[in-house]
């Protein structure tokens, strides 16, 4: 059975032994497509290991705490990426909440 005849029968209401098959084996390479997908090594995935290595690094290497915009600024990513990887890290860094002038900010420093 063709994909286009199975999507027909699914149309018409006709569901077979036939389209059953077709219907897990289409399920069986959707899984496995994914699967190859999610293990393989990208730019994006090399980039953010890059960038939780730049933060744990910057943490253990300086004692405190530190607003994200901070750690920005020393370590040249953006505010957005310091707290993507920090939330990646998760254990790794502890985040608490400090009042800073009359605002209160996000600090992260090493758990």
């Amino acid at each position: 059975m063709t994909i286009r005849e199975f999507y027909q029968s699914v149309i018409d209401g006709n569901i077979t032994e036939d389209a059953l098959n077709k219907a897990n084996e289409l399920l069986n390479a959707l899984d496995a497509r994914n699967e190859k997908r999610k293990s393989a090594d990208s730019k994006a995935k090399r980039e953010s290991a890059d960038r939780r290595v730049t933060v744990l690094d910057f943490l253990k290497a300086n004692e405190g705490q530190f607003t994200r915009d901070a750690i920005a600024e020393a370590t040249g990513l953006t505010p957005g990426q310091v707290t993507a990887a920090c939330k990646a890290l998760g254990d790794a860094v502890a985040k608490s909440e400090v009042k800073i002038d009359k605002a209160r900010k996000i600090v992260y420093n090493l758990a």
